[in-house]
């Protein structure tokens, strides 16, 4: 199948978000094809999207809390390397509001690293609502390389947004 290009952020944002709703990511290669299915081209922004629903986080035994257990979950690299600003625009253009909720994790894999992917995570309720989940992320206990949202992209001197 090939990955869809778009121009049009809007466009791209619900094309991706129709095509999270059609399945769940589990880390299995049983769910690898949906994985593939998530993924888009921003041309504007360099940028390769991949957006899912992800589910099993605490089943399987990642996190104990079992609010963490599904998460939608946006990976962005951008063709010049990892660039915050695009990355916050893109993360505010999947999330809205809940950008305050995302947490944000930089890239942990050789391949992830080569390519400067890093990873919003926005942790849900059981009918994907958006929460904010207590204990360990939520904790000065988080994993290495985790963060929130206003950690990564907070007000910026002499910025405006």
């Amino acid at each position: 199948m090939e990955n869809p290009v778009f121009i049009n952020l809007q466009d791209m944002v619900i094309s991706a978000k129709a095509r999270a709703a059609t399945g769940l990511y589990d880390g299995t290669k049983e769910t690898f094809d949906y994985l593939i299915a998530c993924r888009s081209f921003f041309i504007p922004a360099g940028a390769k999207v991949i957006f899912t629903r992800d589910q099993g986080h605490h089943s399987c035994g990642w996190w104990k809390n079992p609010d963490y257990e599904r998460c939608f979950h946006l990976s962005l690299s951008f063709d010049e390397g990892y660039l915050a600003r695009r990355a916050e625009v893109l993360a505010k253009a999947f999330f809205g509001d809940d950008t305050r909720l995302l947490w944000i994790e930089s890239p942990q894999t050789p391949q992830g690293k080569a390519m400067e992917v890093w990873h919003y995570r926005l942790f849900c309720d059981y009918a994907w609502k958006g929460i904010k989940p207590t204990g360990e992320v939520y904790s000065r206990r988080m994993p290495k390389g985790w963060m929130s949202f206003s950690e990564k992209h907070g007000r910026r001197k002499g910025s405006r947004s």
